[in-house]
């Protein structure tokens, strides 16, 4: 068993990228520095190429981009399939786009392509999906891979590339726009909050009252951005909140405007400088404070000069230390063991539930100091589907689904996907996903968006296993 859970050489896993001597390129830099708008020259200019985003918002953001700049481009996520060509017929033609904006999960190693740009490179070492970005600077079958990121992961890159004896060229960038800390924050006074102000603040609730507050203490209109609300509809809202003529001015988001969003920010208000993580209150990370702060001020833009203050005048010092703080390296990238060495190890524990058997796996796997297993995630899935009866093969994929398990109802609409799977009986999207039949009251209207998000997830999810 600890020979199947031996994780100390997943170099030697992808031998048709070892098959090519690549060209590792790094651009790293703080937010708005153009890394990755170089990298995507570089892209633009291949005769094939991939794009592999961190969200879905982004991927979007860049098949668009591609095609409206006469590059044909395809895009490929867990839950839909767009093309950039189509025949005389209307039909699609997928062979024949130059490159493919994907999610960093769906990217193809099969095919070998000449450039390859892999956004938000520091994310190897996120405990979760880390695994997706090793697997791909590891194992695509590119001539040139081009890494946007933080400089933090500069040292692990070189190292990781040490094993395939491969060069790493870095590029470093510095940031266009200037970023202010102002010495006064709002003094928790709302009034303060001007045209250009992006809000931030950390659950739905906040947001919505913030949003209710802001309208009502200066006249000025809120659109709103966060995590729960689907990619679609946050990049409508950045739309509006970019538009200076659509009569919104203020922007209240979460921190998922720190990835995805183009925005032009004048002024970032942190409401609070902490959030709740699902089990306890914690300060923001460096990272987070200096990637969401970094979102004000855009080059070229009214906003050339950004600025980050807070609602409490309490919380300017610990800014102002974070912002000042240098960033530290990242030590370790997550990988995740093949499939098959997964279906091998649980053969070695027949009747045992498959969460004990990811347990097992982690518990007895032996790693190299470059990289850790990434399973957590798996694990928290799998227990919600272990009493289903489904094979080891089947059962895989769906611990990569996008089940947010603390939602109840997404949780069962999943069992209940997972059940029609183990008993190869067809399901419709009506059976798992509910719209309102009609709008709801005033007083109802955030349990309506509640219900709504739910609903998004669900049929997301029914997309990305169909």
């Amino acid at each position: 068993m600890r020979e199947i859970a031996d994780l100390r050489h997943p170099a030697e896993w992808t031998p048709r990228a070892r098959l090519l001597k690549r060209k590792i390129i790094m651009h790293v830099g703080p937010t708005n520095s153009g890394k990755t708008h170089n990298a995507l020259i570089k892209l633009r200019e291949a005769e094939s190429g991939a794009y592999l985003s961190p969200l879905r918002l982004l991927a979007h953001e860049i098949f668009d981009r591609m095609n409206a700049s006469g590059t044909p481009c395809n895009l490929v996520t867990g839950e839909e399939r767009r093309y950039g060509v189509y025949n005389e017929k209307g039909e699609p033609m997928p062979y024949a786009a130059k490159v493919t904006s994907c999610t960093v999960e769906m990217v193809s190693f099969e095919r070998r392509i000449d450039v390859a740009v892999i956004d938000e490179i520091q994310m190897l070492a996120d405990p979760e999906r880390g695994w997706a970005w090793t697997a791909a600077l590891l194992g695509l079958p590119a001539k040139e891979i081009h890494l946007c990121g933080e400089p933090t992961v500069v040292k692990l890159v070189e190292n990781i590339c040490k094993l395939t004896n491969e060069e790493v060229i870095v590029n470093r960038y510095d940031r266009l726009s200037k970023l202010e800390v102002q010495d006064e924050s709002l003094r928790g006074n709302l009034k303060k909050v001007q045209k250009g102000d992006c809000v931030v603040t950390f659950s739905r609730k906040n947001i919505f009252m913030l949003k209710q507050a802001i309208e009502a203490e200066t006249g000025l209109r809120c659109a709103v951005a966060y995590g729960g609300l689907p990619p679609e509809s946050r990049s409508a809202q950045a739309k509006l909140f970019n538009d200076p003529t659509s009569g919104y001015d203020v922007l209240v988001a979460s921190d998922a405007i720190g990835m995805g969003l183009n925005l032009n920010i004048r002024r970032i208000i942190f409401e609070a400088l902490e959030k709740f993580d699902g089990q306890n209150v914690r300060q923001l990370s460096l990272t987070q404070i200096k990637q969401i702060a970094g979102r004000a001020g855009r080059f070229g833009t009214e906003y050339a000069i950004g600025k980050a203050t807070t609602l409490l005048q309490s919380d300017i010092p610990i800014l102002k230390r974070a912002l000042a703080t240098p960033m530290i390296e990242i030590p370790r990238a997550g990988i995740q063991p093949l499939p098959e060495k997964i279906e091998e190890f649980s053969v070695q524990m027949p009747g045992a539930p498959f969460s004990h058997v990811l347990k097992m796996f982690e518990m007895m796997s032996l790693n190299s100091r470059l990289f850790f297993p990434s399973l957590l995630k798996n694990m928290i899935v799998t227990e919600v589907l272990d009493h289903i009866n489904l094979p080891v093969r089947i059962r895989i994929p769906f611990t990569s689904a996008p089940i947010q398990t603390r939602d109840i109802f997404v949780v069962a609409a999943a069992q209940k996907m997972a059940r029609a799977v183990s008993t190869g009986r067809p399901l419709t999207i009506d059976e798992v996903a509910n719209l309102p039949k009609e709008k709801a009251k005033k007083d109802d209207k955030l349990m309506e968006l509640k219900h709504l998000e739910t609903t998004h997830r669900i049929i997301m999810l029914y997309l990305w296993l169909r």
